[in-house]
């Protein structure tokens, strides 16, 4: 029997985690939206800047959205970053912003 690839053990991995993730997600969905509206309050630009970050939109591509500096656009991704609301990724050579949750 041959042995498993490293990428074949990794795309395993990433694959169970994932399942793992959702089962954690799904049931602790009321703890994860509680601490989401506790993070990002209505009307604020932080909440905007949140809800662009669907995995296909950049810094500038936000800023220009949002009608801000990019420098000020990235100082709230940093700071949903940092409280793990979203992750920055590289998609087609471009550095984007997606959801963790």
């Amino acid at each position: 029997m041959p042995e498993e690839s490293e990428k074949e053990i990794l795309t395993s991995m990433r694959k169970t985690l994932e399942d793992i993730k959702a089962i954690l997600v799904l049931t602790n969905q009321n703890k994860l939206e509680d601490a989401k509206n506790q993070l990002l309050k209505e009307g604020t630009i932080k909440k905007q800047v949140y809800n662009m970050c669907d995995g296909s939109k950049t810094t500038k591509d936000i800023a220009a959205m949002i009608q801000k500096d990019i420098g000020y656009v990235n100082s709230y991704l940093s700071i949903l970053r940092r409280e793990g609301l979203v992750r920055t990724v590289e998609k087609e050579g471009k550095q984007v912003h997606e959801p963790i949750f």
